[in-house]
Order: structure tokens, then C-alpha cells, then sequence
């Protein structure tokens, strides 16, 4: 056996990500309460129609992050580009203009294991207590800590 080479560990594919998504140029466009609540909106219709188990969120003033499981028929690419192209045209219509709303692209972690999920989700609960909008996480309004959210158990 060759021991330069690397022990390759493969893994099944995962259905769960973390993922993270920008505003256009890092505009805090979802600092407006109206603006979040479409962003908001549209992950739970995502919820509510099997596409995706969401299990942890926060809407910072510039980008999005979330934790959350495919449906049985869904891909990551798909969910993203329905989430943000829905987004996009309601958040435009709602400020009255035009142009983008999110960057291109987004980033997304496969959640390996149980430690890796617990890793992910404080990560997403503290942000909003790391970047000084609020003292507590819980009183974070557009956030998954926040009890007025419900989420998905795993």
C-alpha cells in the first residue's frame, strides 16, 4: 500500500445544507422589516410546500443564512434560484424600482454529521449578537431564535 497517498473517506450525498446568500453589493436591503418579511415569506412557502425542512435562519441587514434539508425531489440549485428570483421581484416591487437584489451565486456547506449541524445553526443564532444588532438572540427579529419562528425538527 502506497502511504503518500491520502485516506479518502466518501460519504453519502447529503440532502442538508448550510447556505448563505447577499444581498447585491452588500446592500443592507433587508434591514427594511418589509423587505424581510418577503425574504421570510418565501422560505416558509418553501417550507409549507415539502420543498425544504428548515431548520435554523437569520436575515442579516446584507445576506441570508440558513439551515435546511431538501425535499425528496428537490436540488439545491433549483431551491436557490425559486428563492431568490421570487424574492427579487417582490422585494423590487415593494421598494418601487428596479435592478438586482441578490448577489450572484451563493455558497452552501453539505452538513456532514449531527456536530457539524450544531456547529452551523450557533453560528447562524449568534450573528446577529457577533455583528451588534442585538443583545440577545432571541430578541433578533428575523431569525429562527426568535420564538415567533416555528422550525423543522430533523
Amino acid at each position: 500500500m502506497n502511504t503518500l497517498m491520502p485516506r479518502i473517506h466518501l460519504q453519502a450525498e447529503t440532502r442538508c445544507y448550510f447556505i448563505t446568500a447577499n444581498s447585491e453589493a452588500r446592500i443592507p436591503v433587508f434591514a427594511d422589516p418589509q423587505v424581510a418579511d418577503i425574504v421570510i415569506r418565501a422560505l416558509y412557502h418553501l417550507r409549507s410546500r415539502g420543498r425544504l425542512k428548515l431548520h435554523a435562519f437569520v436575515l442579516m441587514p446584507d445576506h441570508l443564512h440558513f439551515v435546511a434539508s431538501l425535499g425528496p425531489v428537490e436540488d439545491l440549485p433549483r431551491l436557490i434560484h425559486s428563492l431568490k428570483s421570487y424574492t427579487a421581484k417582490e422585494i423590487n416591487g415593494c421598494l418601487a424600482k428596479k435592478g438586482k437584489v441578490w448577489q450572484r451565486g451563493y455558497y452552501s456547506h453539505g452538513i456532514r454529521n449531527e456536530m457539524d449541524a450544531v456547529q452551523k445553526i450557533e453560528y447562524i443564532t449568534r450573528n446577529p449578537v457577533r455583528a451588534g444588532l442585538s443583545e440577545t438572540v432571541e430578541d433578533y427579529g428575523p431569525s429562527s431564535a426568535n420564538e415567533a419562528f416555528e422550525i423543522d425538527a430533523w
